[in-house]
């Protein structure tokens, strides 16, 4: 159940998540049990004491099926029975060594197990914090098996998200239905969204497909797909550390992650040669970030990023960290986007080949198979914003696990009707982050475009009041100008002086150009602001004015000119919306980290991700519909059945 990962996989089980039934008759323990007897046992609940000592008589004596042993990480789990039938999940710490790397090759056996005493300590804390918790096996108390410390907790029955993903597979790469693996998704950040209801929080810190667990004991991983709502339990707490952490507790201590799992874990997660991570360790972003990679794997069949020896090797670096930080993650296309025949991949899809089938009969004309592939393509890609905000490197880019939450919703309970307005040519309906922050972060957007509307506006006035009082002023005025040997004289136009001192202004927005965002877009536009003002006061000098007070007015309409045109430049920079920004970032950290798609040639020139176009897709007649000469009535029946 939890501790090895994929401790209950497939294991037949009864779970109870509320004190459990007790029989008239003691059932006759199976063949292959250990009789176990728990001493010293704790109860992880408050209990009144006239019921303390019957609710401890029930983890007294165990049989322990060892069989069912399932390692993993520090820790072992075996399902045991006790006389009244009913079933838990025993956890012990492991006794082959794994406690003295845990503490160093050097370290003395003694304090191998003391740091994995402490940390097993750590863990039952951190997994009574969680008692009562929907999305979490529910924990009944502590004691000792033979001395040793062994956590009693819920047996589910059911599988790990690893072997169900297996099962709902669609194609022969591992590929789930996008809509099916965004369900997951939701359920999955939903439960790390609960953890924010816990005093200081609290952060896995080792989500992973082992140690995700879908509850089949009241619905059937089939019926669970068809209500598209699905029973997660988190496991494995053994990494597990409180948000409000302090240098005693024993995760500092020891300065490391018991059993992360490199393929799905945050980079922070990855090293112990960068300095101040600690503190990045102690966030639900970690948790954020792993979520992200387990619905990139549902979406792909594999993680965002090929970990193996072998794929390290050929890129120059056995660095995780590195790899994670200086790459992008491989792009997320789906099913659709990789499917060769489409009308195979609907066949297995009913849900969506029905949403498929009733936007098509809607549409007008025949609907082309490669029409469909496109349309599909188009809805599935809103995911793929969401998955990569959560896989930025810097944490503090990452959506929270409730947005990502009301994010995959959202993408759920629109998918039908995106479908739809694909095909049509219509905009999707919106699936993006959403939650309370999420609004609140829109709000703030509104406020910021007033504001530097608003600071735009005045500065524009100012600029343009200067240049027309300095036109009317030096219009029609007799002067002289002499140039390098080269003289002049006559009569002063207006329009001039206006695009003498215009010429900071022409200057500072060219070199910035489209930029609003960025720091060197708002440094460009600033030295060539300044360039360009000295450029303007020194044509301005070379003027013989009529009067001695003209020159001075001038440079005062130049300076007002100049400084409207730098508080503009630093108005976009201070007030620029948060999503252009994001985007900018994003942009920016795409360009400095190329994409290395899953089992791509490393030494293959660095390529970028691009996106799909209308090219990208296979000709109809390449995925013709069986019998259906382009339109697509047999998906239509085909979900219908």
């Amino acid at each position: 159940m939890t501790g090895g990962g994929e401790a209950v996989a497939g294991a037949p089980a009864v779970r109870h998540a509320a004190p459990c039934r007790r029989d008239t008759a003691t059932r006759i323990p199976q063949a292959g049990m250990r009789l176990v007897r728990v001493e010293g046992f704790e109860a992880a609940c408050p209990l009144a004491e006239a019921d303390r000592a019957a609710y401890c008589r029930r983890f007294t004596t165990l049989f322990a099926d060892e069989a069912s042993a399932r390692r993993g990480g520090a820790g072992e789990v075996v399902r045991a029975t006790n006389a009244s039938g009913e079933q838990f999940a025993v956890k012990r710490l492991r006794a082959d060594g794994s406690s003295q790397a845990q503490a160093g090759a050097d370290a003395p056996a003694a304090d191998g197990r003391r740091v994995a005493r402490a940390a097993f300590d750590a863990e039952y804390d951190a997994h009574r914090r969680l008692t009562g918790l929907r999305a979490f096996p529910r924990l009944y108390g502590r004691g000792l098996i033979d001395g040793e410390p062994v956590l009693i907790m819920e047996w589910v029955e059911g599988m790990t998200l690893e072997a169900a993903a297996r099962a709902l597979a669609i194609d022969d790469a591992g590929r789930l239905s996008p809509l099916t693996a965004a369900r997951i998704g939701r359920d999955l950040f939903d439960a790390l969204a609960s953890l924010e209801y816990l005093a200081d929080g609290l952060a896995h810190r080792d989500v992973s497909l082992r140690n995700v667990m879908v509850d089949t004991s009241r619905l059937s991983l089939a019926d669970q797909v068809e209500e598209g709502s699905f029973e997660l339990r988190l496991i494995d707490f053994g990494s597990a550390a409180a948000l409000g952490w302090e240098d005693g507790a024993v995760t500092a201590q020891i300065g490391w992650a018991r059993g992360a799992a490199p393929d799905f874990a945050a980079p922070e997660m990855l090293t112990e040669d960068v300095a101040a991570l600690a503190d990045q360790r102690h966030s639900p972003a970690v948790d954020v970030y792993a979520a992200a990679s387990v619905v990139h794997a549902l979406f792909e069949g594999h993680p965002p990023y090929d970990l193996s020896f072998l794929a390290r090797s050929e890129r120059g670096t056995f660095s995780a960290y590195r790899l994670k930080t200086e790459y992008a993650p491989a792009p997320l296309v789906g099913v659709h986007g990789n499917a060769p025949d489409i009308a195979a991949v609907l066949a297995r899809e009913p849900e969506v080949a029905v949403a498929v089938g009733r936007a098509a009969a809607e549409a007008e004309g025949a609907v082309s198979p490669a029409r469909v592939r496109l349309a599909l393509c188009q809805v599935d890609d809103t995911v793929a914003p969401l998955v990569e905000a959560c896989l930025a490197v810097d944490q503090r880019q990452r959506p929270t696990a409730s947005a990502m939450r009301d994010g995959l919703a959202a993408f759920c309970e629109n998918y039908a009707e995106n479908v739809g307005r694909a095909l049509r040519g219509e905009p999707l309906a919106d699936c993006a982050l959403g939650g309370d922050a999420a609004r609140a972060a829109r709000a703030a957007e509104r406020r910021r475009r007033v504001a530097r509307g608003v600071l735009r506006a005045v500065c524009a006035a100012a600029g343009a009041a200067a240049l027309g009082t300095a036109a009317l002023l030096v219009h029609g005025m007799e002067v002289s100008i002499a140039l390098d040997g080269l003289s002049w004289q006559g009569t002063f136009p207006g329009w001039l002086g206006a695009l003498l001192l215009a010429l900071p202004a022409l200057l500072g927005l060219g070199l910035r150009e489209r930029d609003l965002v960025s720091t060197a877009g708002a440094v460009r536009g600033t030295v060539g602001t300044l360039v360009g003002a000295a450029m303007s006061a020194a044509l301005l000098s070379a003027v013989s004015w009529p009067a001695p007070g003209v020159l001075p007015a001038l440079y005062a309409a130049l300076f007002m000119v100049t400084t409207a045109v730098t508080c503009g430049f630093a108005a976009d920079r201070a007030l620029a919306p948060s999503s252009a920004a994001s985007a900018g970032g994003r942009a920016a950290a795409s360009s400095r980290r190329p994409v290395l798609p899953w089992g791509a040639d490393p030494s293959a020139p660095k390529r970028m991700a691009t996106q799909r176009t209308s090219a990208d897709a296979p000709d109809a007649s390449s995925t013709a519909l069986p019998g259906a000469a382009g339109a697509l009535e047999v998906s239509y029946e085909i979900g219908e059945e």
